[in-house]
């Protein structure tokens, strides 16, 4: 690929990073000039270029590359040390045509990492298909937050772009595999393990899991190609298999690579099609793993086929027309596209699924969460309704109760619980009350007894339906085993 970046020796990439560093090109420097440390949307642009306006060597960094604009070659010999041009030029991060230097990459601050890719202007050219997305897209940083930071001895970056799960994942991980069918990805990939000093991942270019034949992990996470569409337009994006059909072999081929309660953790789409139900279509993906799945709200085809045609395409880049996609999910009889997020754990024995319905955006770390629900779903799993009641349970930190009121009177309580993964609920004021009992003391039995005395309802009616209540509650992360939290 022409203008492909070059790895530079390591002594010359530190220079450069310390030279970003000197000059704040970090998080926490862009947002407070700019308001954000990512590229701009359309609508931000003329902002953010106020923001810059001021020539200083600071805002020539974010000029070319946040902002995608050019400069002349004086104002780069003025503001630039003559090394960090050349270093760049050589590196293939930045170009000189006629007096014009322009960036040939945007480079993304994500917490104190940095990672380079693709400059945008890349989607309006012949080499549009093969573009190594940036680390600011929403897709990446979703699954950044929603992934397990325990440490592990081995992880693998399944599909790895420029490299950003690989990177964050080898801050937890003894050693980290990076793979990808894309040579472009894959240099990238190096090339930020190297500016961010990171010296435990290696690269290896394939498709799947041929690269890692005969190795097992602890963890492997992959933001894949999981579009569903009827074209291949973008290698990071589109899939040469029918409809869903690529994530359900990523998902059914993992176990076989995942070490013994191992977990992967794979973004991905699937559709509801006439005559099957989603749930029933993820259940036959998943086999021999325990499976706790995030499932955001379904997209109709027609909102869909807008939501994927304002993607990021370019002009000069044939993405199918709204007719072409409309005609696909008819022919396919596809009702809706179902977002989330699967975790699977390959552990031997009698293997389970959860459906965890996300409500909103996730916005700070959830790791956290989610291994909390897989135990949530590992004690509800191992206990019989005995073995419930002799549980001593307490209320999960972080959950905030709130009264509803209607004309004056308080109708029920609403429950969220801050865990990363907007878990919300309404209930009524006898539920909350029964709520309130759990205090790490208490058996659940005696949770049922104390507030059953408060009642005239039938004692096994009342355990019975109080039962149904609290496994919602623990699969919910309201409630959780005091011993574990």
């Amino acid at each position: 690929m022409a203008g492909m970046i070059q790895l530079p020796d390591s002594s010359a990439i530190r220079e450069f990073r310390a030279f970003l560093d000197a000059n704040e090109y970090d998080t926490v420097h862009l947002t407070e000039r700019l308001g954000r440390a990512r590229p701009p949307t359309p609508g931000e642009t003329g902002q953010m270029f106020d923001d810059s306006k001021v020539i200083t060597t600071a805002n020539v960094l974010i000029r070319l590359f946040l902002l995608g604009s050019t400069i002349d070659q004086a104002t780069a010999r003025e503001f630039l040390p003559k090394p960090v041009v050349n270093f760049c030029a050589r590196s293939g991060l930045l170009e000189i045509v006629d007096g014009i230097v322009r960036a040939s990459v945007v480079i993304v601050p994500i917490d104190d990492l940095l990672f380079v890719s693709d400059a945008f202007r890349i989607l309006g050219t012949r080499e549009a298909a093969g573009f190594v997305l940036p680390a600011s897209t929403h897709s990446a940083n979703f699954l950044r937050l929603l992934t397990m930071r325990t440490p592990v001895d081995s992880a693998l970056d399944l599909g790895c772009g420029c490299g950003m799960h690989a990177l964050f994942a080898a801050r937890h991980s003894k050693k980290v595999i990076a793979t990808d069918i894309s040579e472009a990805a894959i240099r990238y990939t190096r090339f930020n393990a190297m500016l961010n000093d990171m010296n435990n991942i290696e690269c290896r270019q394939g498709s799947m899991f041929e690269p890692v034949e005969d190795l097992r992990f602890n963890l492997i996470v992959s933001n894949p190609p999981f579009v569903i569409g009827p074209g291949e337009t973008f290698v990071y994006r589109d899939s040469n298999l029918e409809l869903d059909g690529f994530c359900k072999l990523l998902v059914q081929q993992a176990p076989a690579y995942l070490a013994e309660n191992g977990h992967l953790q794979m973004l991905c789409e699937w559709v509801e099609q006439e005559g099957q139900s989603w749930e029933e279509r993820l259940n036959d993906w998943v086999r021999g793993c325990d499976a706790w799945i995030l499932h955001s709200s379904p997209v109709t085809p027609a909102d869909y086929v807008e939501q994927r045609s304002s993607d990021i395409s370019g002009d000069d880049v044939n993405t199918g027309s709204a007719d072409d996609w409309t005609a696909y999910f008819h022919v396919n009889n596809v009702r809706a596209v179902h977002p989330g997020m699967i975790t699977l754990r390959c552990r031997e024995g009698l293997n389970w699924t959860h459906l965890q319905p996300l409500l909103g955006d996730v916005e700070t770390p959830a790791g956290q969460a989610i291994m909390d629900g897989i135990a949530a779903i590992d004690f509800l799993e191992a206990c019989d309704d005995e073995a419930i009641l002799e549980a001593v349970l307490c209320v999960a930190d972080g959950l905030e109760a709130e009264q509803i009121q209607a004309d004056g009177k308080a109708v029920g309580v609403y429950l969220r619980l801050n865990n990363g993964l907007s878990v919300e609920a309404e209930i009524d004021g006898p539920v909350a009350a029964f709520l309130n009992l759990f205090d790490r003391k208490r058996t659940v039995q005696e949770c049922i007894e104390k507030f059953g005395a408060l009642t005239d309802a039938d004692p096994d009616r009342l355990t019975s339906d109080l039962l149904a209540i609290l496994k919602v509650f623990v699969s919910r992360g309201f409630l959780l085993p005091a011993d574990v939290e």
